[in-house]
C-alpha cells in the first residue's frame, strides 16, 4: 500500500534527525560510518523501520545494529526534544544491502563491457577490408 501524507512527513523527519543525530552525536565506535538509507513508517505512526548501511569493514553488520538498538532510547528523546510528534514512534533497525548489490551489479555490468570490447578490439583486425583495400595475409 502506498504511504499517505502524513507517513511521508513523518518518515522525511525521522530520515533527516536520524542522519544528522547517528552521524554526528553517537560517541559509540561501531557507528562511526553508519548512513541512513530509508525510514518507512506504518500507517498508525507508531512503528518505524529505519534501514541502514556502513562502509566499516572492521565492524560487522550485528555489532553495527546491536550499536544503533542500544542508542534507540537516546535517538528517541533527541527526536522527542528536536521536532513537534505528539508521540516518538518505536525504533527498529535494519541492515540495507541494496549499495552492496547495486556495487556487485555495476562491477559486473564493467566486467562484461571490457570482455565485449576486448572480443570486439580482436575481431577488428581479421582481415577485413576496409576503405576496399584488402589486409596482406599475415605471416606466422
Amino acid at each position: 500500500m502506498p504511504m499517505t501524507v502524513r507517513q511521508q512527513r513523518v518518515a522525511e523527519l525521522l530520515f533527516q534527525e536520524l542522519s544528522v543525530l547517528i552521524a554526528n552525536e553517537l560517541a559509540d565506535p561501531r557507528l562511526s560510518m553508519v548512513q541512513v538509507t530509508q525510514v518507512n513508517v506504518s500507517r498508525d505512526l507508531r512503528n518505524v523501520s529505519v534501514y541502514v548501511s556502513h562502509d566499516d569493514n572492521s565492524v560487522s553488520k550485528r555489532e553495527m545494529l546491536q550499536g544503533l538498538r542500544n542508542a534507540a532510547p537516546y535517538l528517541r528523546r533527541q527526536i522527542a526534544e528536536r521536532s513537534l510528534l505528539r508521540a516518538v514512534p518505536e525504533l527498529s533497525f535494519h541492515y540495507d544491502d541494496s549499495p552492496e548489490r547495486a556495487a556487485r551489479v555495476d562491477a559486473l555490468l564493467r566486467q562484461i563491457a571490457a570482455e565485449r570490447a576486448a572480443s570486439a578490439s580482436g575481431h577488428s583486425n581479421t582481415g577485413h577490408s576496409t576503405g576496399g583495400h584488402a589486409a596482406p595475409p599475415q605471416v606466422q
